[in-house]
């Protein structure tokens, strides 16, 4: 059900669930003075418990009654990211380990939708992972929420979301900062705070330190076949406007191989529409540019193709 922000923040101080939008996905939110509602976020989702959330501040100020020292550039890094698509992971207190995944560090972002930043002002930080069922194409619109989660759960509409992709999310480690989860900011933009390109620390451990590490994620029911030229083959085929394909496939234009932040706001959907027309096999076009966002986008289509 479509609910007003004045609802939304009556539903998060009772301790239940809400869906907000930002400008990345929408996300189920709880407020961190409530850790069942937190847990009620995991049993919605059927997340694993040591899969760790992200803290969603209104604004930096919050910040320091939640973390202790920082590393270095972090002050650099939020005054050129946030309000934003960032999330950096800290030594935090004070933050309930249900949202932790009992780790002595948490994800922190402010989210640039003002909407949202008025109720997480109002309301307090919030947990909040992507609306969606877990392995699932995040949620990019009510509807995408309304078919996961059923009719009832309560949604602040934001309209189609024009991000698509997640926060990218980064944690000092060794002296330098990493990238754990590729995301809406570049490493190549991180660079020009940093003055070096973070490289991406892929976690080989049990334990994840933020979303999107070691689960399938992303992914539609449709089987994807990843290729990077076609012939012959029939059926369905997402790709790109600008390319020339064989007739025997029907083309999903997510973009064009020029329009990377086009084709990240359009994956998600699209991967949903393959769900909703009940389809059982897609090839997708993963002859893709290097660089930029569009290593962010090889590595969601790479895990929606996954099978483990």
């Amino acid at each position: 059900m479509l609910i007003t922000p004045e609802e939304a923040l009556s539903y998060l101080n009772a301790g239940d669930v809400v869906a907000l939008p930002t400008e990345t996905v929408y996300g189920l939110a709880a407020s961190i003075a409530h850790p069942e509602a937190i847990k009620k976020i995991y049993a919605l989702k059927g997340r694993p418990s040591n899969n760790p959330l992200i803290v969603h501040l209104a604004s930096v100020s919050q910040l320091q009654q939640y973390t202790k020292a920082l590393p270095p550039h972090t002050e650099n890094l939020i005054t050129q990211f946030w309000p934003g698509p960032l999330s950096i992971v800290l030594d935090a207190h004070g933050i309930p380990e249900e949202a932790t995944g009992g780790l002595a560090t948490a994800a922190f972002r402010v989210p640039a939708l003002p909407i949202t930043q008025n109720i997480i002002a109002a309301a307090g930080p919030l947990v909040m992972p992507s609306a969606n069922l877990s392995g699932k194409p995040s949620g990019t619109s009510p509807q995408d929420l309304f078919d996961d989660f059923g009719d009832d759960l309560p949604v602040i509409d934001g309209g189609e979301r024009p991000g698509g992709i997640e926060s990218t999310v980064i944690h000092y480690l060794d002296g330098e900062w990493r990238i754990i989860r590729l995301g809406a900011i570049s490493a190549e933009q991180l660079s020009k705070v940093l003055g070096y390109l973070p490289l991406f620390a892929a976690t080989t451990q049990d334990q994840p330190t933020c979303p999107g590490q070691l689960y399938r994620h992303y992914a539609p029911k449709a089987r994807l076949q990843l290729q990077k030229s076609f012939s012959n083959e029939t059926g369905v085929l997402i790709g790109f406007s600008d390319r020339r394909y064989p007739s025997t496939l029907e083309l999903i234009a997510v973009g064009t191989t020029e329009t990377p932040y086009t084709v990240g706001e359009n994956l998600y959907a699209t991967l949903r529409e393959c769900d909703r027309r009940g389809l059982t096999n897609v090839w997708v076009d993963i002859d893709l540019p290097e660089g930029g966002l569009w290593e962010t986008i090889k590595e969601r289509i790479n895990k929606a193709a996954s099978h483990g």
